[in-house]
């Protein structure tokens, strides 16, 4: 029986493997680097949402403080009045026009805790604020009152800017609470695209927000 030494021998079919071998390891290498890429731009871009609706909520607390001192902490708005207007469809508007005047809420009750899951209103069912700056702010506030503490001696009077005759010896503790989202506007339907609320008046779970919730004290002159 004769046998060909090529047949035996031949080396031809293993460069074909190591060369399918090779293909596929650099495929899954380039599958894998691309996975990667695309992981970390969706990162970068949650990253990017979380921060501006960051900064939307905290520009709320700067509203609301500026709605305090207006009234020197006791006054009181009509319903859905018009704090600011700030050009084309951009106002800020008092929700709830006697917010200020709010009884305190403790929970447990007479604990002088506050609860924010145990309030009457809380920001996700009734802001007593709303703010809504085309192509800048789309931010909701609720203001609770906490307690008020008077204020004794010379030195606490002077640091919290109290001083002199005939002033107020007190000052009122609020909770603010801030709910900000992303001011995109939509110009065909002429509102904002992202809605912070359901027609209902609830959150709008689709739209991506950030909380906060800020202590602030002021002294009533």
């Amino acid at each position: 029986m004769k046998h060909n030494p090529k047949l035996l021998c031949g080396e031809e079919g293993f460069i074909l493997v190591l060369a399918m071998f090779m293909l596929v390891l650099c495929s899954i290498i380039g599958v894998a680097a691309m996975i990667t890429s695309t992981t970390e731009i969706d990162i970068a871009g949650n990253e990017r949402v979380h921060k501006e609706t960051i900064y939307q909520a905290e520009a709320g607390y700067v509203v609301a403080a500026e709605a305090i001192r207006n009234k020197e902490g006791y006054g009181t708005w009509e319903n859905n009045e018009i704090m600011a207007r700030l050009g084309a469809n951009s106002t800020i508007t008092i929700k709830d026009g006697n917010f200020l005047l709010e009884g305190r809420e403790d929970y447990p009750a007479g604990s002088g805790v506050w609860n924010k899951d145990k309030q009457h209103d809380s920001v996700e069912q009734s802001a007593d604020i709303e703010i809504r700056v085309k192509d800048r702010f789309n931010i909701d506030v609720d203001v609770d009152k906490i307690g008020v503490k008077y204020i004794a001696g010379g030195g606490v009077e002077f640091a919290s800017g109290s001083e002199g005759m005939g002033v107020s010896m007190h000052k009122v503790i609020y909770n603010m609470d801030c709910l900000g989202t992303l001011p995109a506007w939509d110009p065909k339907q002429n509102r904002f695209s992202r809605l912070l609320r359901l027609d209902g008046g609830g959150i709008n779970p689709s739209t991506p927000f950030s909380e906060i919730i800020v202590g602030y004290a002021f002294v009533p002159r």
